[in-house]
């Protein structure tokens, strides 16, 4: 893995697609926040370790004998993606269902209960990761199976995700203004993730080939099935954060946010107390 030529080539295109990306991701995450709940910072999270990881990559393959430690961290960086960009996917979703009107929109404990299995398959695959370059050959086949257990927790939230996210479509006239383009972003990027998933499955469970390997297989596979798909959901979701306007919390009982000067929507919303101040009662 770190003396192709090719492979060396692709960790420089991952460090000049991430560094600018990571400022993006920043500055879409301070527009509209910090909360997980909304997945901007998973973006920020997912090129920071983009950048580090391949910048291990890069620093193993130009020396003549690297260090196990640096190999692990870029692989066990390298193998972590899934979990930022399915997260980020489930914030949009939440962010767009708690904006649409007349309640039409799943409760935001739906959403609390899908973050779970995507935290718990991340906590997974860093410690399965981890425990594949172990000494102990007891602890390899553990980390390979714990590995194995965070792709199938990945697979089945991706799909319960994606059920969500084309079902939103028939409730498309109940989304806030402004807000349509975030479900749209989230919808083209489910087939990018789709693949970005099968190549993780294959990765780890096709065990007769070397093809589809972290650290032997093809870069070119990993080029077109993988790092090409992250490249597109990233772009995708991060022109959405930026063409989408900032939430302004409102004083509504069910603690919802809601576009700045979307008059239109406070109107419908129940709940709001507008209050009007006289020019007496000002201070």
């Amino acid at each position: 893995m770190f003396t192709s030529n090719a492979r060396e080539g692709l960790a420089i295109a991952e460090i000049v697609f991430y560094v600018p990306a990571l400022s993006i991701a920043a500055l879409v995450t301070l527009r509209h926040g910090f909360n997980r709940h909304d997945g901007w910072i998973f973006l920020v999270i997912l090129s920071f370790g983009r950048v580090i990881g391949y910048s291990c990559g890069l620093a193993a393959q130009l020396q003549s004998n690297p260090s196990s430690s640096l190999i692990e961290a870029a692989v066990i960086l390298s193998s972590v993606g899934l979990s930022p960009l399915i997260l980020a996917m489930l914030g949009i979703l939440s962010r767009v269902h708690s904006g649409m009107t007349n309640g039409r929109g799943l409760p935001p404990r739906v959403f609390r209960l899908l973050f779970i299995p995507s935290t718990v398959a991340l906590i997974l695959a860093i410690v399965g990761g981890s425990d594949q370059f172990s000494s102990k050959l007891s602890d390899q086949s553990q980390g390979r199976t714990l590995t194995r257990a965070a792709i199938i927790l990945f697979v089945v939230t991706f799909v319960v995700q994606s059920g969500i996210a084309l079902l939103s479509f028939f409730n498309f006239r109940a989304i806030s203004q402004g807000e349509t383009r975030l479900l749209i972003a989230v919808a083209c990027s489910i087939p990018f993730l789709a693949v970005r998933l099968i190549y993780s499955v294959l990765s780890v469970f096709v065990t007769d080939s070397t093809t589809f390997s972290l650290t032997e297989g093809s870069v070119v596979v990993e080029g077109f099935m993988a790092v090409f798909e992250e490249f597109m959901v990233v772009i995708l979701y991060l022109s959405a954060g930026l063409a989408t306007p900032k939430l302004v919390k409102k004083g509504t009982r069910s603690g919802r946010y809601m576009e700045a000067g979307d008059v239109s929507l406070m109107n419908q919303a129940p709940g709001i107390q507008h209050q009007h101040v006289s020019k007496s009662q000002q201070v």
